[in-house]
Formats: structure tokens, sequence, C-alpha cells
């Protein structure tokens, strides 16, 4: 039985246990790219901590103390920190699986009505609840993210990165749903859609989407530099 303030701590290492032991794949070897990912996760996961800490100060979400160690940093709990290095190497681990053992996958034809589908659920979403916080603005990045991979035809590694977000919505739903069942994360519904599955708000599965595709773009643009700097 594990204490009631080691649960948050426990789900990360739980999240983190299984993509720690498996990184050393051969065909897969995702500890060798140590250096683009910490640097992409760097990137996404300080824009990400700077979004909590706002969304907690004026009360979008909070932490329940019972649940926590008890360590604090500019009112977010060591946890939350812990979470934004260990969910961005499952969710890579995951997408760096799927393109070392599925090189060739694509959804072909139906990769542009998948986002154009997905943008115009965000935009209906904006439109339901304009003035909820975590709607809009979770469903406002998702929209100009997609678009903007669109627009710049940047769609590559787009058919991997969707896959990876659909293979992790299993760990996903088990990790947020400990976190919102307890509950350790509580959430203010007036900032929502009021949608849960389960006892997680629906927002929290677009809410990684969007974290997946700012990191793993940001991962293929340093891997690209790099491989090009190599041939040079």
């Amino acid at each position: 039985m594990i204490p009631d303030h080691l649960t948050y701590l426990f789900l990360n290492l739980i999240t983190i246990a299984g993509p720690l032991a498996l990184s050393f794949d051969k065909k897969v070897a995702f500890y060798k790219n140590w250096k683009p990912f910490a640097s992409a996760m760097l990137a996404t996961s300080t824009l990400y901590i700077v979004w909590d800490i706002w969304f907690t100060k004026i009360n979008v979400w909070l932490f329940n103390p019972q649940f926590l160690y008890g360590k604090w940093l500019a009112g977010l709990p060591l946890e939350e920190y812990i979470f934004f290095i260990i969910i961005p190497y499952a969710c890579l681990f995951i997408y760096a699986c799927l393109k070392a053992y599925l090189p060739n996958f694509s959804f072909n034809k139906a990769l542009k009505p998948i986002v154009i589908s997905l943008i115009t659920i965000s935009l209906i979403a904006i439109a339901i609840n304009p003035t909820h916080l975590y709607t809009t603005i979770t469903f406002g990045f998702l929209s100009i993210t997609l678009s903007a991979l669109l627009i710049t035809r940047h769609t590559v590694h787009l058919s991997h990165i969707i896959l990876a977000w659909i293979i992790a919505l299993l760990p996903m739903a088990y990790v947020n749903g400990v976190l919102t069942s307890k509950p350790v994360l509580i959430y203010n519904d007036a900032q929502n859609l009021g949608i849960r599955i389960g006892t997680i708000p629906v927002e929290d599965f677009f809410y990684n989407m969007v974290y997946m595709l700012w990191m793993i773009t940001v991962y293929e643009i340093i891997n690209k530099k790099a491989k090009a700097t190599t041939i040079e």
C-alpha cells in the first residue's frame, strides 16, 4: 500500500520504469538520443510549466496536498516538475519505437482529413465555451499548431506523432485517472467543457497532444540539423 503523500511520486516512477528499461533495445537505441530529447523536452516543458504555474495561480486547477510529498516551487509541487520530465520521455519513447519498427507507417491520404477534423473539433470546442480558459487555450494551441504544420507542409512525421498519441492514451488514462480520482489534481469545471472520460477532463487528452506535437517537432528539427552538420 502506497502512503497517500507518495501517490504522485509513485505514479511518476511507474510511468518511467517501462520506457527507461526498454530504452536500450538495439533497434530503437533511444538512450543514444538523450541530447536532442533533453533539448526538446526542456524547451517544451518550460512553456508548459509556465502555463501550469499560471493556471494553478488563477484556480483553473489545484493540487491536493494530501497526496503530495510536500516540496513546492513557484506554486507547483516537486512531483509536477518531475512529471514534465517523465511524461515527455515516455511519449517520445513511444514515438521512437514506432519510427524504428514501423518506419513507413503513414495515414496517407487520410492524414489531411484527420488533421482538418481535429482543427474543426478544436474550433467547435472553443465556440461552445469561449470564456473557459482550459478549453480555449488547449484547443486554441491545438488548432494553431496543426494549421501551422499543414501550411508549412511540416507533416512528414505527423502520422507517427498521431499514432504515438493514440497509443499513449492507454497509459495516460491510467495515470490521469489516478490523479483525478484520488484526487491529486482538482479541476475547476467552470474553466473546462465539463465533459469527462471517467474522471479525466476531455481537455487533458488534447493538452497531451499539443505537448507531443511541440516536443516531437522540435526533436525532429534538432535531429535534422545534427545529421546535416555531420554530413557536412
